[in-house]
């Protein structure tokens, strides 16, 4: 078998996304958290961690390009599509399964709107894409086949969120995290992924919540 090493694996930012997570999603400590601060002081955590990582090679990662920004446009809108329509067929197929998503939007009347989607656009979305893509999923990418990275990266994002019990959240962490990482595989820039992850968060949990 082929030595696979794991010479700088970001493994610190495993921990602090696993253990901030937990916090935030499971039974035992989430009723007693606030959800959008604890949000915001842990995508700053992770962020903070890989702009020390990135401190000599940010700049192509963050090249912006209009048909890079087009796309990330294009990908949220067909991304809320999608789910707009999995959901239906969701609660059609399994009436139980809106009691899940319900639990998820009840973290909206924890804050304004306007703050809401002021956090995921400027910074909650941003800086999950700049640790899970451009950390994480481009360290296994360089290592492993480009398309086992991105299967590698999604499957650890989807399970951050396991702690929550909320099959649904875990499926859909998991198809966003796809649909992102692909983003990123194809253009090798943070960009799309940034604008699809910011907009398409907005629209979900704010302009256009699927209830």
């Amino acid at each position: 078998m082929p030595h696979i090493s794991f010479a700088g694996f970001p493994f610190g930012g495993l921990v602090l996304a696993g253990a901030w997570w937990f916090v935030l999603f499971s039974p035992w400590t989430a009723p007693r958290s606030s959800f959008w601060l604890g949000m915001t002081m842990a995508t700053g955590t992770l962020l903070g961690y890989s702009a020390w990582i990135l401190r000599r090679e940010w700049r192509p990662l963050f090249r912006i390009e209009a048909r890079w920004i087009a796309l990330g446009i294009g990908s949220a809108l067909a991304l809320y599509g999608l789910f707009w329509v999995g959901h239906t067929l969701m609660v059609a197929l399994f009436p139980g399964a809106s009691a899940f998503v319900n639990a998820v939007y009840t973290r909206r009347a924890e804050a304004p709107a306007w703050l809401i989607a002021l956090l995921l656009a400027v910074w909650i979305g941003p800086a999950e894409e700049v640790f899970w893509r451009g950390i994480l999923q481009r360290y296994l990418q360089m290592r492993l086949q480009p398309i086992w990275g991105l299967l590698v990266a999604t499957v650890l994002y989807a399970l951050v969120h396991i702690w929550s019990g909320n099959p649904p959240l875990l499926l859909a962490a998991f198809a966003a995290g796809m649909a992102w990482g692909a983003l990123f595989l194809w253009t090798g820039s943070l960009i799309p992924g940034i604008v699809s992850h910011a907009l398409w968060d907005v629209l979900m949990f704010v302009v256009l919540p699927l209830q």
